[in-house]
């Protein structure tokens, strides 16, 4: 359920991780496609608290679902959906554990229908470690 302590990423911050992502892997295609798609997949997660009552990783999980199945940037959209994904994790106290291998596999299989926010969700939760200290 959302908290006050809950830390959401911005539309700004949202642009700027695609950005830097993109720079740092020496990539030419990107940028925002459609604002309107990056601000509704950014407004998911505390969609997701406010009328589930989902949890963290449950918002996480409607998070990525939303950036990959959007397709909100001119480039590098699972990339930058994960990146999103892991940041939104990491300033809520979690880490994301999991080989590149199978993060891979998570978001083809999210990209191609064969799974949803609930599978995704699935398969972050023994993988979204808390952070302590």
């Amino acid at each position: 359920m959302a908290t006050e302590e809950t830390r959401y990423i911005s539309y700004a911050e949202a642009v700027l991780i695609h950005i830097e992502l993109m720079l740092l892997m020496g990539e030419s295609r990107y940028g925002v496609f459609e604002r309107s798609l990056v601000e509704s997949a950014l407004a998911r997660p505390q969609a997701a608290a406010a009328y589930e009552g989902a949890d963290l990783i449950r918002q996480a999980a409607t998070l990525l679902y939303g950036l990959i199945k959007n397709h909100p940037w001119v480039g590098g959209n699972k990339r930058t959906a994960t990146t999103v994904t892991r940041i939104f994790l990491r300033v809520n106290h979690r880490k994301l554990v999991a080989p590149t291998t199978e993060q891979i596999e998570m978001v083809s299989a999210d990209e191609s229908d064969r799974w949803g926010a609930e599978e995704i969700e699935a398969w972050l939760r023994p993988r979204a470690r808390v952070v302590t200290g």
